[in-house]
């Protein structure tokens, strides 16, 4: 075999590690409360400590997560079940939360979705790493359905994106293998350059 096509293949190795370990974080929803946390940031003090009767909190976690940077995702519900409420807070029916206990690092809520739905919830966290709260979501039972349960709810997420930052020794792992790229690329150059005479 060819030693180019054996240090590309390396090369490709490496990247798949570099960039294919970045995308290990899942977002997903917690368990819905009744109680507003204390991780949950409400400047506006919207929310009573007990949320008024079929009401909800929908925390969204995050795990696994290096340094991250920028979220989103799409949050699914049953409609006939759940709706989210707006109770007067900074950004609709999506309150900003404190990552963990360990790092009460605040997340930032760039977007609470498109009116009517929880499409788009997007925002950016200060380089946590770990597990952690992204944000929560209130939501209160279908007025029109006095059966619903919060446990019918089919909460889940759908097309998260997540934006972290690689760790150094990923980032040395990187410029190693583009320094054997570079390396390798010359040697074939000078092994190709015709011999004058």
């Amino acid at each position: 075999m060819p030693k180019s096509i054996t240090i590309r293949a390396v090369v490709a190795s490496l990247l798949f590690f570099v960039f294919g370990s970045v995308n290990a974080a899942v977002i997903a929803p917690g368990t819905p409360t009744t109680s507003v946390p204390s991780s949950l940031f409400d400047p506006l003090s919207s929310l009573s400590s007990a949320l008024p009767v079929n009401q909800y909190l929908l925390p969204v976690e995050i795990t696994g997560v290096n340094g991250l940077q920028d979220w989103s995702f799409n949050l699914l519900f049953e409609a006939s079940v759940v709706t989210p409420a707006d109770d007067g807070g900074l950004y609709q029916s999506v309150y900003q939360a404190e990552f963990s206990a360990t790092d009460p690092t605040l997340s930032n809520i760039t977007s609470s979705g498109f009116p009517g739905s929880l499409d788009g919830i997007a925002g950016f966290s200060s380089g946590v790493s770990g597990n952690g709260l992204l944000a929560f979501v209130l939501f209160e039972l279908n007025p029109g359905n006095p059966g619903a349960a919060i446990q019918d709810a089919g909460f889940r997420i759908e097309k998260a994106t997540i934006q972290q930052a690689p760790e150094p020794a990923t980032v040395s792992l990187l410029a190693a293998a583009l320094l054997i790229l570079a390396f390798a690329r010359r040697r074939v150059r000078s092994i190709r350059v015709p011999s004058a005479g």
